[in-house]
C-alpha cells in the first residue's frame, strides 16, 4: 500500500517536534520541578535536532546528544549537563521509555545505552525493544505512526543488559523522521537524508 504525504513548507518552521519524556532528557529537566534543575534551560527542549541538518543513515552530521556536530552543549560535561540522575533501574529489567511528540513526521526511533560512567562518542550500544504501543521493526526501532499530532506519547519497552551496572550512565533516544518524504515512501523508514532528533538522559542501573 502506498502512502502519499505532502509536507508544506510551513513545517520546516515548526519548532516543537519531539523529546525523550521518560526517562527525561537533560535538555527537558526544567519540565520536572522535582529535579530543581538550575539554569540554563534550553528554550525549546523538543527541537534538539542536530542543528536542523538532515542526516544520512549513519547520522554522520549529528552530535552525540543532538548538538550541531562539533558542539558539546548537550553531552556529558556540557552546559546542560546537571549531573542529575533522573531514573534508577535494575540490570536485566524491561523499562518503559516514553517519547513525546508535538509535530511528529512519521519515521521511527531507537534507544541506546552508554554503559559506563564516562560518556564518549563511541560507547553507545543499541538496546532491544521487546514490546511497544506501536509496530516494532526488526532493527530494534519503533515506528511513529503520527504526523503533526500534538502532545502524543509513544511508549517502547526496552530490555536493559543483565551485566551492566552503573551509578551514572547515559540512555540515548534517536528519532529519525520520514521528513522530507517522497511519493510511495515507507512512513517508518526513510533511507534518504532526513530530519533527526536526539536526546540523552542520565540514569543509574543496579
Amino acid at each position: 500500500m502506498n502512502f502519499y504525504v505532502i509536507f508544506p513548507l510551513l513545517l520546516a518552521q515548526v519548532y516543537s517536534h519531539g523529546y525523550l519524556k521518560e526517562p527525561i532528557s537533560r535538555t527537558s529537566l526544567h519540565l520536572r520541578p522535582e529535579f530543581d534543575a538550575p539554569p540554563p534551560y534550553y528554550w525549546d527542549n523538543s527541537a534538539i535536532w542536530c542543528g536542523n541538518v538532515n542526516q544520512d543513515l549513519a547520522l554522520s552530521g549529528c552530535g552525540r546528544c543532538g548538538d550541531v556536530l562539533g558542539e558539546t552543549h548537550f553531552q556529558q560535561g556540557g552546559e546542560y549537563d546537571k549531573g542529575i540522575i533522573v531514573a534508577n533501574y535494575t540490570a536485566g529489567s524491561i523499562i518503559e521509555v516514553t517519547a513525546n511528540f508535538q509535530a511528529a513526521h512519521y519515521g521511527s526511533f531507537q534507544v541506546e545505552l552508554c554503559p559506563q560512567e564516562e560518556e564518549t562518542d563511541f560507547c553507545f550500544q543499541l538496546l532491544n525493544i521487546v514490546d511497544g504501543s506501536e509496530q516494532i521493526r526488526i532493527d530494534n526501532r519503533i515506528c511513529v505512526p503520527h504526523d503533526n499530532s500534538q502532545n502524543v506519547d509513544v511508549i517502547a519497552h526496552v530490555l536493559l543488559p543483565a551485566g551492566v551496572r552503573c551509578n551514572r550512565c547515559t540512555l540515548r533516544w534517536t528519532y529519525r523522521t520520514s521528513y522530507p518524504g517522497w511519493e510511495g515512501y515507507d512512513i517508518c523508514f526513510n533511507p534518504h537524508p532526513a530530519q533527526v532528533f536526539r536526546n540523552c538522559a542520565d540514569i543509574g542501573i543496579y
